[in-house]
């Protein structure tokens, strides 16, 4: 017999799944959503860029390492995070 899937019901849980399967899979971890969007909404991140009306780009250092996290402020969720730079100095690609 076969399982069914859940299904994912809107962008805004594709978001969020999408972030918890990208932050394991390039910090090692899955990071505490709901801080890091509460860091974003107070500014205690260092805010790069603004990809367009709704997304904006935040940069983040955890352990050492810094991580651009993707933010989309009209459904509040980050979208997906991204390496910067190792506490090595060297720019992963």
């Amino acid at each position: 017999m076969r399982r069914k899937r859940k299904r994912i019901n809107s962008k805004k849980e594709a978001q969020r799944k999408h972030f918890e399967k990208r932050s394991l899979e390039r910090v090692g971890v899955v990071l505490n959503r709901k801080e890091l969007i509460y860091k974003i909404q107070g500014r205690e991140l260092e805010f790069i860029k603004r990809q367009s009306h709704r997304v904006s780009v935040f940069r983040f250092e955890f352990l050492g390492d810094f991580y651009r996290i993707v933010y989309d402020k009209e459904r509040k969720q980050i979208v997906t995070i991204f390496m910067i730079q190792r506490n090595n100095g060297k720019r992963k690609n």
